[in-house]
């Protein structure tokens, strides 16, 4: 009986920093962080003071869907839930992203994947350029995000 509890409790204690969930054969993670981590907020900073680099990118190259493709993660909340998540924008206009959201939510029920979205450029929080399926640029977060699951 002992065991039994004991296992339970490491179980109940892994799924508190992530999740995980399955979809069309892909596996999507999730890695809880405190909303102060400091290290996530000065890798968001990195990536809001390079945004002049995904602009002029974007502004340059967006037109090109073939060959290049531009992502975003921002925030987003229902009823108290964050979920830090990315789109594919196609358009930038007066400090406004048009894009698609293309992420898998696990709580937020209030959007889905395809739907039409604007993210505001200060609402950023990490972004990535690739080039014929290679990443160029971009990413500041990916590396840390691992370290957390």
């Amino acid at each position: 009986m002992k065991n039994y509890l004991f296992i339970l409790l490491i179980v109940a204690a892994t799924n508190g920093f992530c999740q995980v969930k399955v979809e069309n054969n892909v596996q999507y993670k999730t890695v809880k962080l405190k909303a102060d981590d400091g290290v996530f907020l000065s890798l968001k900073r990195l990536a809001q003071k390079r945004m002049p680099e995904f602009v002029d990118s974007l502004k340059k190259n967006g037109a090109d869907y073939k060959n290049f493709r531009f992502i975003v993660k921002s925030d987003f909340v229902e009823q108290g839930s964050h979920e830090h998540m990315w789109s594919r924008v196609f358009v930038y206009n007066k400090e406004v992203f048009k894009a698609i959201f293309i992420d898998s939510p696990f709580t937020i029920k209030n959007i889905k994947t395809g739907d039409k979205i604007l993210i505001r450029k200060s609402d950023i929080e990490d972004w990535v350029i690739y080039k014929n399926e290679v990443k160029v640029a971009g990413d500041f977060s990916e590396k840390y995000l691992n370290s957390k699951q």
